[in-house]
C-alpha cells in the first residue's frame, strides 16, 4: 500500500484486489453477488481518501447540554374556546424542574380543574379531581392560583385531599412567582428556600424540620382547600395556602410545616381571579 499526506488529507492506495476479496469471502453469508462485483469495481477496493475534521468544542460542550436538558412540557390539548393556560411553558419547565418528582418529570401535563372554564362550584371542582383520581390512580396535582393583583401562588401534592387532614407526604410543596420571572418554592425544609428562574431552575438541598406536618384538607361543608397547618402551630402561624368562599378569596400565613412566609404581599388576604389544578398523565409521551 502506498500513502501520500499534505497535512491533512491522506491518500492510500491499495493494488491488491484479492486481498479485499478474501477479506470479504471471509465473511461467506453476506458474501452476494453484487458484492463481489463491488470488491472488484469499487474505488475503495484500489484508493481511499482520509481528511482530517476540525470540530469546534463549543457546539460539542452545546450538544452534551442539550442531551441532558428535559424538552418542553407537553400539554394535553384542549378545545379552541378553552382559556389559555395561567402558565407558560416555560414557567411549567422551570416549576417541574423545582417541584415535581423524576418519575413525573416527561409526563404530559393535563388540566384537570379551571375555574374560568369550569365555574365556581365547589362541588364540580371536587367531582374533576374525583374523577381524575378514578380514572388514571394518580393523586399527585398542582394547584395555580392567580390572585386579582397578579401574582401568581400555588402548591403541589402527592396525595389525594380529602375532608379530614392528612399527615406529611413525601413530596409536597408551596411556591411563588417572583416580579424577575423566578420561582420560590417552600417544601418545608428549614433554610432552605430555593429560587427557580424560568429555563434555568435547580433543586433544592435537602435539610429537615421537626413537629411540623404538611396537611392538606379539603371540607366540602366550608368549601375549602388548604395546604399546611403543621403540629401546634405557633402564634401568627396558619395555614401556608387557603382558598375558600367558591374560590373567591384565599389567604396565607407562615406555616412550620413547609417553613414559608405568607405568598402574597400585605396581610396574607388575596382575591382571586383564576384557579387551575393540573394532572400528570400517565402512559402517553
Amino acid at each position: 500500500m502506498n500513502t501520500t499526506s499534505d497535512g491533512k488529507h491522506l491518500r492510500c492506495r491499495l493494488f491488491d484486489p484479492v486481498l479485499v476479496w478474501m477479506a470479504m469471502a471471509a465473511h461467506s453469508s453476506q458474501f452476494v453477488w453484487y458484492r463481489r462485483l463491488s470488491v472488484l469495481f469499487s474505488r475503495y477496493t484500489y484508493l481511499n481518501d482520509l481528511y482530517e475534521l476540525a470540530i469546534d468544542p463549543t457546539l460539542l460542550s452545546e450538544e452534551e447540554e442539550d442531551e441532558d436538558a428535559l424538552p418542553p412540557v407537553n400539554t394535553i390539548e384542549e378545545d379552541s374556546s378553552s382559556p389559555k393556560f395561567l402558565l407558560s411553558n416555560s414557567q411549567m419547565v422551570a416549576l417541574r424542574e423545582a417541584v415535581l418528582p423524576i418519575g413525573l418529570h416527561h409526563r404530559p401535563w393535563k388540566r384537570i380543574y379551571s375555574l374560568s372554564r369550569d365555574g365556581d362550584s365547589f362541588v364540580s371542582f371536587e367531582k374533576h379531581i374525583t374523577n381524575w383520581n378514578a380514572k388514571f390512580g394518580d393523586s399527585s396535582t398542582l394547584l395555580v392560583v392567580k390572585t386579582t393583583k397578579g401574582e401568581v401562588i400555588g402548591g403541589y401534592a402527592d396525595a389525594i385531599a380529602t375532608s379530614s387532614p392528612r399527615p406529611g407526604t413525601a413530596r409536597s410543596c408551596l411556591f411563588r412567582a417572583e416580579k424577575d420571572g423566578s420561582f420560590t418554592v417552600y417544601d418545608g425544609k428549614q433554610n432552605s428556600l430555593g429560587t427557580f428562574f424560568e429555563g434555568s431552575p435547580h433543586r433544592l438541598k435537602s435539610g429537615g424540620t421537626e413537629g411540623s406536618s404538611k396537611k392538606i384538607l379539603l371540607d366540602s361543608t366550608r368549601s375549602i382547600i388548604a395546604f399546611g397547618g403543621g403540629i401546634g402551630m405557633k402564634s401568627g402561624d396558619g395555614f401556608g395556602l387557603c382558598l375558600e368562599d367558591g374560590f373567591a378569596r384565599g389567604t396565607t400565613a407562615r406555616c412550620e410545616a413547609f417553613c414559608n412566609e405568607p405568598l402574597v404581599e400585605g396581610d396574607g388576604v388575596f382575591d382571586v381571579l383564576d384557579v387551575e389544578v393540573y394532572g400528570f398523565v400517565f402512559g402517553q409521551f
